[in-house]
């Protein structure tokens, strides 16, 4: 079983963040050691609301392409990491996400929602382990997110490896 575990990380080598994914990464190899557990840190996520700050609706206006004598719009080239993002799940058999807090904002931006993006067209299950979840099954599922396990705000290795146990099949948590 190949297991992609995505973390965040906004600064150097030295990050915390990205020794963290390498910890995760290694708790759950020790939980199952027949998982090939592949660790990839992404850097964090756009800010959810681009708004006004009162909350009002932005204004806008709608212009048909043709109207501008166009005929298709071509959409930007993604950036290199979620590049990499993709052809990463695509040889995965479940994708990882570690986020410190799972709420709307973060199944609507940011790494979990690239990555439920990125696995869709591959039906790869995504699993996130969150700091704190605040979001509903409901929630859940219309983000593609197939479950979410609260670890705590510092990630305990009992933690990941009881969700490791929980997604691995019983093959790959044997040790012999």
């Amino acid at each position: 079983m190949h297991v992609l575990l995505l973390a965040t990380a906004d600064g150097g080598p030295d990050d915390p963040d990205r020794t963290a994914a390498t910890a995760l990464a290694a708790a759950w190899t020790a939980a199952a050691p027949r998982c090939v557990v592949e660790p990839m840190v992404l850097p964090p996520g756009p800010a959810a609301s681009t708004g006004p700050p009162d909350g009002s609706p932005s204004p806008g206006v709608f212009v048909p392409t043709t109207e501008l004598g166009l005929s298709s719009v071509v959409p930007p080239a993604p950036r290199p990491e979620v590049r990499l993002l993709h052809e990463r799940v695509a040889e995965a058999d479940l994708v990882v996400v570690h986020t410190p807090v799972l709420d709307g904002a973060a199944l609507h931006a940011g790494p979990v929602h690239s990555a439920a993006q990125a696995a869709a067209p591959h039906a790869v299950p995504v699993v996130v382990l969150a700091g704190r979840s605040e979001a509903t099954r409901r929630e859940l599922a219309g983000a593609g997110v197939a479950g979410a396990h609260e670890v705590g705000p510092v990630p305990a290795e009992d933690a990941v490896a009881r969700v490791a146990r929980t997604w691995a099949p019983a093959w790959a948590a044997d040790d012999e």
